[in-house]
């Protein structure tokens, strides 16, 4: 069988008896290989053809692709740009120049990287301010209350002595003043655990109407001196037992209630406490203390609660006080997740409020709050044997003079070292002790005291309000503290609680 071109072309041409004769069947073969070769070569022609039409649409998609994809990735990297550079500070770039972009963008990460470093630096630099201001703040609290413990003791023995009557009005102001001073120190150092993050809020169980009483008492005595009565009123849905930190609360009531008593003359100062919203354990309720006293201009209002600040330089003049209470206040509600609010009307008076929820339980066990800071009426303490460790004669004086009023047998030693022999060699029950003195400080008296006795209590006495302070004093083994200058009935009940028993042979 020939090729059919071929085969067609023979019969035309040559005819069929050629065909059959077979004259022409050698030279009709070699034609036919011919035929059949440009068939064969027709075929892979056309089939290399179709695969390099596939194949240049391949690589046509691929580059589209990429195309589109450098086009997105150089958006991205001008919006990027874009993003971390200041508008005024913005190049427009060229989109087609990815090689400038690129540039471009090496300059900001660098400026970038030198800003981190930068403030990193200053980091470390506030880190390094804020702990200098703390020794700062620890230092001159120590070095300020040091001597305010002997104007502040002297003032109670004198109140308590024999004394002219004309001296009356003088020893109250000399107590008052001495409260004042101590009153901004203890702000100070407030503040600064607040704003230093070291605040944490103690979760107990107490009884609220109690506390607003205190607050009540406590301030009593100013607000008579004004002429102004307070009122308390206490929604009796609201639990009596509540469950949170009466010390922190109290002292954002009790600031409240004394500015409003001393900015309020024959007037007069509501606390209010109303139950909002109640669950199965937890109570939210709306403190507020009203007064219609010399009220604050709207322009004033927000100014009150920045520190150092009150409403004008004729208030401040006129009434004392440093400006940081309410900042204080401010302060410990944004811990309790709260915030003050204020109305108020110059002439007419003004309304502090906040809301705090509060856990209640009703089998939960009332706990003692903060006693009266007045001294102690008829202190005894017969029969306990207390070693003074102190280096400073005056607080000496001051601490003994009331310790022999109570009937003690004190006995002193001015440093830590002194401290050791005389418990190797004799028996107590109780010691105080100071933190500072030369030769052994009390952390490491207290540390030897209990290897040697180790049930022997020993009370921090110290000048020093910080809290680090009292959790050093507590990690080497101290069971309670005490702060210079010390209130007389907080000693004596520190004495009373912490010492050994009588009965206990020592």
């Amino acid at each position: 069988m020939y090729h059919p071109l071929l085969e067609k072309q023979a019969q035309k041409h040559l005819g069929t008896k050629a065909l059959e004769s077979g004259e022409y069947e050698q030279f009709l073969k070699a034609v036919n290989e011919s035929y059949v070769n440009f068939e064969r070569d027709k075929e892979l022609s056309e089939h290399a053809f179709s695969l390099s039409e596939t194949e240049y649409a391949d690589v046509n998609t691929k580059l589209r692709e990429e195309i589109n994809q450098r086009k997105r990735t150089v958006i991205k990297l001008i919006d990027t740009i874009r993003s971390i550079e200041k508008e005024e500070d913005f190049k427009e770039l060229n989109d087609q120049n990815l090689e400038e972009i690129i540039d471009y963008l090496k300059v900001q990460i660098e400026k970038r990287r030198q800003a981190e470093i930068e403030m990193t630096l200053a980091k470390e630099v506030a880190e390094k301010a804020a702990m200098a201001r703390s020794e700062f703040l620890s230092m001159m609290s120590h070095e300020i209350r040091t001597p305010l413990n002997a104007v502040v003791g002297f003032t109670y023995l004198l109140l308590q002595g024999k004394y002219l009557p004309e001296q009356d009005e003088q020893l109250h102001l000399l107590k008052f003043s001495a409260e004042n001073l101590l009153a901004l120190i203890n702000d100070i150092l407030d503040f600064n655990k607040i704003e230093s993050g070291k605040v944490q809020l103690e979760k107990t169980s107490y009884n609220l109407p109690k506390l607003i009483n205190q607050v009540k008492n406590t301030n009593f005595t100013k607000a008579q001196d004004n002429g102004n009565v307070i009122r308390v009123m206490f929604d009796t849905q609201i639990p009596n037992i509540v469950i949170g930190d009466p010390l922190r609360l109290g002292q954002i009531i009790n600031n409240l209630v004394s500015n409003a008593v001393k900015f309020t003359h024959n007037g007069i100062v509501i606390i209010e406490a109303m139950l909002l919203k109640q669950t199965n354990d937890t109570a939210q309720i709306q403190f507020t203390v009203k007064d219609n006293g010399i009220g604050i201009a709207p322009e004033n209002q927000q100014r009150i609660f920045e520190i150092f600040t009150q409403a004008s330089e004729s208030t401040t003049r006129q009434y004392g006080g440093s400006g940081l209470g309410l900042a204080i206040c401010n302060g410990l509600l944004e811990i309790m997740h709260s915030r003050m609010t204020l109305e108020s009307t110059p002439g007419k008076g003004s309304a502090f409020s906040f809301i705090v929820d509060m856990g209640y339980s009703q089998h939960a066990e009332e706990i003692s709050i903060t006693g009266n800071k007045d001294t102690v009426t008829d202190p005894d303490l017969t029969g306990t044997k207390v070693l003074l460790v102190e280096d400073n004669h005056v607080n000496i004086l001051v601490a003994t003079t009331f310790l022999e009023r109570w009937n003690t047998k004190v006995e002193t030693a001015e440093n830590g070292r002194l401290a050791i022999e005389k418990i190797k060699a004799n028996q107590y029950h109780i010691v105080l002790m100071d933190l500072h003195m030369p030769e052994m400080n009390g952390y490491e008296a207290c540390k030897e005291i209990m290897k040697m006795k180790p049930k022997l209590p020993i009370v921090a006495l110290t000048a020093s309000a910080m809290l680090n302070i009292r959790d050093k004093a507590f990690d080497v083994g101290m069971v309670d503290y005490v702060t210079k200058p010390f209130e007389p009935n907080e000693l004596y009940e520190k004495i009373r609680k912490n010492r050994l028993p009588l009965s206990s042979p020592l």
